[in-house]
C-alpha cells in the first residue's frame, strides 16, 4: 500500500480549508437557492469507502470517476485518494460537473492541488471540468441529452443538489420518465448517473429520504431498481448531524448503488458522523426492503424492525383490499376563512381538527372557529362513524399514527360534518371492520411498521392505504367484540395485548 503520510493530509487539509471558506461565503438562503450543501470530510471519506469496497473495478483498467455535482469536489477527490492508496499503479480520470461560480472557482483550485500532488508522487490522475448544468449538458434539450454518456464510468459519487423543481422546469421535461407530480433536482441527478455507469458499476449518493417513499417518487424508484439494486443504505440517527455548520434539516441516507440485480441488502444506523466506520450492519433480504407495486423502500435497520418487516410481509392483505380507505380532510381552512363560523346555526356543520382529539376520543374542543358553512358542498361528509389520524406529528412525539375514534352517535343531530386538511380520516365497508381497524392502527406495531416506510413526520394516506394489512373477515371479526365507549377508554397496553393475540403471529 502506498505511504502518503504528511503530503496527503496537507492535501485534503487545504482542500477542506477552501470548501469551509467557501461556505462561510454563503448565507442560508444562497445555500438553499443553489441547492449546495458541503460534505463534511468524514462522510466524504466513508462513502468513498463504501464506494470502492462494493465496486467491480478490474485490474490495471483505467477507473473512470463521475461527480455530477462536484461543488468543491470534496466527493469525487476521496474517491481519488482512497483508489490511489490502495493501488499506486491504477490510472484514474474523474470527471466533475459545476456550474455555479463561486463552487467553480473552488473546484478548480482543489483538481489543480490535487493534481501537482499526483505529479510529485508520479500518480497516473487527470480530471476534466465540465462547467454546464448535469441535467441539461449544453444548456439545451437534445433528443439524447440524457443519454450522452451512457455505460462511460466505474465509479460516481455525488451529493446532488437538493432543490424544489417546477414540473414545467428544462430539467424536469429532459428527464420526464422519472417525473411524477413535483420534482427534486436530486432524483434526476441520481436517475441520469444510473444511465451512465457501466453494466455491474457502482454508485453512491448522499440524499435526502424523501424518495423511499410516496407517489412523486414513484416513477423514479421504478426505474432505478430496474436499471440495477441498493446494495447498502446509511441510515443517520440525528438528521442536524451529518451536514455539520451547514444544519440542513433533512433526513438524509447514504445509498450505495450497482448496476445489476443483488437479492439483499446491507443497512446501516449511525449514530455519529465521527464514528462512522464503529457501526454495524444488518442484510436484509431484498424483498423486504423493496416492497409493493410502488417499490417503496422499507429502512430496517435492526433485528426488531427486521422481524416487523416479516411480520408486515405475511399479513394476508392490505388497507385498501380490506375494505379500508384513508383520505385527507376535506376542508383546507386558511383557504376558506370567509366559510369558518363560530356558533352553530341550521346553515353550518361542524368541522373536525387535530386539537379536537381527547386520547382516541373527539370533543368539540374550540372556542371558535369550530363550524363551516353549507354553501360549499364538496367540503361536507355523512355524519357516519370514522377513524381520524393526524397528518402531523413533530420529531419529538412518541407516535406518527395518532388515532381516535369518530362516534357519530354523539353528534346525532348532524347529516353531515366535515374535516380540517390537517386530518385524515379512514372510511369501512362496516361498522366492525371500522373498530377492527381502529384496534390495529392504534397499535404500538402498526406505529413502528409505518416507521419503518416513513421518515416523515406527515401521514401520507397513498401509503397506508397501501400498507399490508390484516384481513376484512378477521378484522371485522375482532371489532365485533367490543363497542365503540370501550374502545376508545382501552389503555395502550391493552390494545397491544389484543393486537399481539390477534395478529402478532411470530413477532
Amino acid at each position: 500500500m502506498l505511504r502518503m503520510g504528511l503530503d496527503i493530509e496537507d492535501l485534503k487539509l487545504k482542500i477542506s480549508e477552501s470548501t469551509e471558506m467557501f461556505f462561510r461565503q454563503l448565507s442560508r438562503d444562497e445555500q438553499k437557492k443553489i441547492g449546495q450543501f458541503t460534505t463534511p470530510i468524514t462522510v466524504a471519506e466513508y462513502m468513498a469507502e463504501r464506494l470502492i469496497d462494493n465496486a467491480n473495478l478490474e485490474a490495471n483498467k483505467t477507473v473512470r470517476i463521475l461527480d455530477p455535482g462536484a461543488g468543491t469536489g470534496v466527493l469525487g477527490l476521496a474517491v481519488v485518494e482512497k483508489l490511489f492508496s490502495r493501488n499506486p499503479n491504477c490510472k484514474i480520470e474523474l470527471v466533475a460537473y459545476e456550474n455555479e461560480p463561486m463552487a467553480l472557482r473552488v473546484l478548480e483550485s482543489n483538481l489543480s492541488l490535487a493534481k501537482s500532488w499526483s505529479i510529485e508522487l508520479e500518480l497516473d490522475f487527470s480530471y476534466v471540468i465540465r462547467e454546464r448544468n448535469y441535467i441539461l449538458e449544453k444548456e439545451e434539450i437534445l433528443e439524447d441529452s440524457a443519454f450522452l454518456f451512457e455505460y462511460n464510468y466505474d465509479l460516481v459519487i455525488a451529493n446532488p443538489p437538493y432543490k424544489k423543481l417546477s414540473k414545467d422546469s428544462l430539467e424536469a421535461n429532459a428527464m420526464s420518465f422519472v417525473v411524477h407530480g413535483a420534482p427534486n433536482l436530486y432524483g434526476l441527478f441520481w436517475a441520469k448517473s444510473a444511465i451512465e455507469l457501466r453494466p455491474n458499476a457502482t454508485s453512491a449518493f448522499i440524499v435526502p429520504r424523501s424518495w423511499m417513499s410516496g407517489a412523486y417518487f414513484e416513477r423514479l424508484r421504478v426505474f432505478m431498481f430496474d436499471q440495477g439494486s441498493i446494495v447498502e443504505l446509511h441510515a443517520f440517527d440525528n438528521r442536524n448531524n451529518v451536514f455539520g455548520s451547514t444544519k440542513v434539516l433533512q433526513e438524509l441516507v447514504i445509498v450505495v448503488f450497482q448496476k445489476k440485480r443483488v437479492e439483499s441488502v446491507k443497512i446501516w444506523s449511525h449514530g455519529d458522523i465521527m464514528n462512522l466506520e464503529q457501526s454495524e450492519s444488518i442484510v436484509v433480504p431484498r424483498g423486504l426492503v423493496v416492497v409493493g407495486e410502488e417499490q417503496r423502500v422499507y429502512l430496517i435497520t435492526n433485528t426488531v424492525q427486521l422481524r416487523l418487516a416479516k411480520w408486515a410481509d405475511a399479513l394476508p392483505s392490505t388497507f385498501l383490499g380490506s375494505g379500508l380507505k384513508m383520505k385527507t380532510g376535506l376542508t383546507v381552512c386558511f383557504r376558506n376563512r370567509d366559510l369558518i363560523e363560530n356558533e352553530p346555526s341550521d346553515n353550518n356543520v361542524p368541522i373536525f381538527y387535530a386539537d379536537d382529539f381527547d386520547g382516541h376520543e373527539i370533543r368539540l374542543k374550540r372556542e371558535s372557529g369550530q363550524y363551516l358553512s353549507k354553501k360549499r358542498t364538496g367540503f361536507l361528509q355523512d355524519n357516519v362513524d370514522y377513524i381520524f389520524v393526524k397528518r402531523f406529528s413533530t420529531k419529538e412525539e412518541s407516535r406518527r399514527i395518532q388515532t381516535a375514534y369518530y362516534d357519530s352517535e354523539r353528534f346525532s343531530s348532524e347529516k353531515q360534518i366535515s374535516t380540517d386538511n390537517k386530518l385524515n380520516f379512514v372510511v369501512a365497508e362496516s361498522s366492525n371492520l371500522l373498530k377492527g381497524a381502529f384496534l390495529v392502527m392504534s397499535s404500538t406495531i402498526f406505529d413502528e411498521y409505518y416507521r419503518l416506510l416513513s421518515g416523515n413526520t406527515q401521514v401520507n394516506s397513498t401509503e397506508i392505504n397501501s400498507m399490508k394489512f390484516p384481513d376484512s373477515h378477521s378484522l371485522a371479526a375482532l371489532g365485533e367484540r367490543y363497542n365503540v365507549s370501550e374502545l376508545i377508554q382501552m389503555s395502550q397496553e391493552r390494545i397491544d395485548k389484543i393486537m399481539l393475540a390477534s395478529f402478532g403471529g411470530e413477532f
